[in-house]
């Protein structure tokens, strides 16, 4: 029995020789990955990987040529929006002389004033061709408004047009080295969610952009 136990004892102490000899072994062979991939990515350059990202938020927010674009359209939509208001504040104006007018009538009715039908008929009349006209005038400021909003938005669309065209225009002439084979297009980390930062060409982008619009104006 005593025997037994001291081969036992000896099978377990080489066992967990061979595990702390795997362990640290093991554990060198994981550092060595791991410094050769971060090795790697250090040595990454845009002449190994020829892709690229633009960040469309920025570029629309610092390009010249879209912030004058931007400050045409607002300037048309406040000055509908101007134009709007002021109808609708001469509607208002007009609907609460109507309405004294309506008020007026029917205290004259009530205290007996009006003692023909002669009289109340032209009243009435007076009073209707008032409605008339003040329910035309709504239905010509609906009308305005449906019509100034359709404007503006054909508006925004052929200016979002117009600044397309000169961005693609833009990259045909900048990458003509054919340094890129890829350049996607970033709008709130909605198509990329993770890039090295090398591969972010933004501010480039919008400084060349830049120096050819003022070149233009």
């Amino acid at each position: 029995m005593k025997n037994i136990n001291t081969i036992i004892l000896a099978i377990l102490c080489v066992a967990v020789a061979g595990l702390y000899v795997l362990y640290f072994t093991s554990g060198k062979k994981v550092e060595a990955v791991a410094d050769k991939n971060a090795s790697v990515r250090t040595s990454l350059s845009i002449d190994s990987l020829p892709i690229a990202y633009v960040n469309v938020d920025s570029l629309l927010v610092n390009y010249k040529y879209a912030k004058d674009l931007n400050a045409v359209l607002l300037k048309k939509q406040e000055k509908s929006r101007a134009e709007v208001s002021s109808k609708e504040l001469q509607l208002r104006s007009d609907y609460a002389a109507y309405a004294k007018k309506v008020e007026a009538y029917q205290n004259k009715m009530a205290t007996g004033q009006i003692l023909t039908k002669e009289t109340k008929d032209k009243e009435e009349s007076v009073l209707v061709q008032e409605q008339n006209r003040i329910a035309k005038k709504d239905q010509d400021l609906k009308e305005l408004d449906r019509r100034l909003s359709q404007e503006l938005f054909a508006e925004q669309q052929k200016m979002n047009s117009q600044l397309r065209d000169s961005i693609n225009a833009f990259f045909k002439t900048y990458n003509q080295d054919k340094r890129y084979k890829v350049i996607f297009s970033d709008t709130g980390n909605d198509n990329i969610f993770f890039a090295e930062d090398y591969l972010n060409i933004t501010d480039d982008v919008v400084e060349e952009l830049n120096k050819r619009y003022d070149e233009k104006k």
